[in-house]
């Protein structure tokens, strides 16, 4: 007898399948099937092999996990037992945000009159996983400043700019010949085991608001 659990990621029904060396005799063969945390993965109690047939495939119903949780589930046919593991992994960690100002409103900045600091806000609301840590970083020009926020805090104000970064940018004209700076923002977001999602980014049109000694 063999058994093939699998891995899964998130919650699903994955697939595993029971088979024989001998084909089932007349009547079938009832296979008993068992896990030893059901509250994560979940067999049917038996499954019956059909009368002449080797092999019964047959659905794991899967919880949603926080960590990487090994499950074992194990086969009875007659005398004869094995088991076999399966992995359940957390739901894939996908970072995403929208940037908006206040002032300027979708994927830009403005530089405020009294605080030169920026105006927007950066949202990953949209970012998918067991979030622990949001981590941010904006970069005009040569210059680099990174921002960490731990979750809840999906939607937060850029911190770290101010004169000597925008200094750094370089510019551009909008569609409505206001001039602007290039920024790109990016983010990845980090769950508790550590493990990381891919890297987004975004640019992200600064407007200097005539601070910092920009003429515009």
């Amino acid at each position: 007898m063999s058994f093939n659990p699998t891995t899964i990621q998130g919650q699903g029904q994955p697939q595993a399948t029971v088979t024989l060396a001998a084909a089932a005799p007349d009547g079938g063969a009832l296979v008993v099937l068992k896990s030893d945390n059901p509250t994560v993965a979940r067999v049917p109690a038996s499954v019956t092999v059909s009368p002449g047939s080797h092999s019964v495939t047959f659905l794991v119903e899967t919880a949603t996990v926080v960590v990487r949780t090994t499950v074992t589930i194990s086969a009875s046919y007659g005398e004869t037992s094995m088991t076999a593991t399966m992995t359940v992994t957390p739901p894939a960690l996908v970072a995403s945000f929208a940037v908006r100002s206040r002032t300027r409103g979708a994927g830009a900045c403005a530089v405020d009159s009294q605080s030169q600091e920026l105006d927007c806000v950066f949202d990953a609301s949209a970012s998918q996983g067991f979030i622990s840590t949001y981590l941010w970083t904006h970069t005009m020009g040569p210059a680099t400043q990174r921002q960490t926020a731990a979750a809840p805090n999906a939607i937060v104000s850029p911190q770290g700019a101010g004169c000597p970064l925008y200094q750094q940018g370089t510019g551009g004209d909008d569609s409505n010949g206001d001039r602007y700076l290039r920024m790109e923002v990016t983010l990845q977001v980090r769950d508790a085991a550590g493990m990381v999602s891919d890297v987004v980014r975004q640019p992200v049109r600064v407007y200097p608001n005539r601070q910092c000694g920009f003429s515009y």
